[in-house]
């Protein structure tokens, strides 16, 4: 079996998640640190491996 990367469209918003704190956002980039603690967030649809 064969991984592949999850599809990507810029002009949609995804939805993204602080691994400290787990606040969540939808942004249509990458919204850089989490408002509530500063800690970074990461687009959900990405595997945390």
């Amino acid at each position: 079996m064969r991984d592949r990367d999850p599809d990507y469209e810029a002009s949609a918003e995804y939805e993204y998640e602080c691994l400290n704190c787990g606040t969540t956002v939808h942004a249509g980039s990458h919204p850089g640190g989490c408002d509530d603690c500063g800690t970074t967030m990461r687009n959900r649809r990405m595997p945390c491996e």
